[in-house]
């Protein structure tokens, strides 16, 4: 009797315990445009992409150095450059660069569409089929996206920046399968130094000048580039990690539908913006699209 409820208390625990993780992930996510827009003032996206994960790299390296890391083989090396140049590289130069245009709220609203996105590529890559209810959904999704863009800004037409937004979502659903399909055998502080350090690689490319753009910046800048870099970078990705390894991707992605709010709460606390009603109509045609299929899936 005893041993079962200790088995019963520490699987509780455990459940708590992933639950503040995805808590933690969605709070730091939620920020993460908040401080790519305010980060914008002073730096390119460039520069904000390179600075924050040169950021999550050291503070990484500085848990390695105390809690170890498992030795890569070199058969898994391609597959941890494929998740970095996805994850890291592709998804956030695309992303800060949309953002120039688009709003902090229509991006984190956008971002939900990766789901979505998630069940084509599955189809796609790995021959997975879709359903007809599965279909519908997504275009329901689609035309919130085409919402959301036409409504950021008043009512017109879609934009480059904006599509930027859905790109860098394709970007990371791409990830989302790969992590899954892979299926490398590492633990999670592992894994996520091997994808952030190899994804930050390619980023060294735009190093030129970012010392005098660092001096020239305004402390404002400086601290939101400091925070996306510990925690929506480094944290969030470990975190979430951790969440998709012990949940299901289908399960763990229905709680990222709090980010929008979180965001949401944030832009309008910080930034002073005032999502339109058409923005907010938009992103409820994409959630509820989502909510959809997980039901139908499930």
């Amino acid at each position: 009797m005893t041993i079962s409820v200790l088995v019963k208390g520490h699987a509780l625990s455990e459940t708590l315990k992933l639950y503040v993780y995805i808590g933690i992930t969605v709070l730091c996510w939620g920020y993460s445009p908040i401080g790519v827009h305010s980060a914008l003032h002073a730096y390119s996206p460039q520069h904000i992409a390179l600075l924050r994960f040169l950021i999550a790299s050291l503070f990484l390296l500085l848990l390695v150095m105390k809690k170890g890391i498992q030795p890569i083989r070199w058969k898994d090396l391609p597959q941890f450059g494929i998740l970095g140049l996805f994850s890291v590289t592709i998804h956030h130069l695309l992303i800060n660069t949309g953002q120039q245009y688009v709003t902090a709220v229509a991006s984190s609203i956008l971002s939900q569409s990766i789901p979505l996105f998630t069940v084509l590529i599955s189809a796609f890559l790995f021959k997975e089929k879709i359903r007809i209810g599965q279909w519908i959904c997504i275009l329901l999704g689609f035309c919130g996206a085409i919402v959301v863009i036409s409504g950021d800004h008043g009512f017109a037409l879609p934009n480059a920046y904006s599509l930027l937004i859905l790109c860098a979502a394709v970007g990371w659903a791409i990830y989302f399968n790969l992590y899954k399909r892979f299926a490398l055998q590492y633990d999670t502080l592992s894994m996520m130094c091997y994808v952030i350090w190899l994804g930050t690689l390619p980023l060294l490319g735009y190093s030129t000048h970012l010392s005098t753009a660092i001096l020239q910046a305004t402390w404002q800048a400086n601290l939101s580039v400091m925070l996306l870099g510990l925690f929506p970078s480094a944290l969030a990705y470990l975190l979430w990690a951790e969440v998709l390894r012990q949940m299901p991707l289908t399960l763990a992605s229905n709680f990222l539908y709090i980010t929008p709010i979180v965001a949401i709460s944030l832009a309008m606390l910080f930034l002073g913006e005032r999502p339109s009603w058409i923005v907010l109509f938009g992103g409820m045609m994409i959630v509820a699209s989502i909510v959809w299929m997980n039901k139908s899936n499930r």
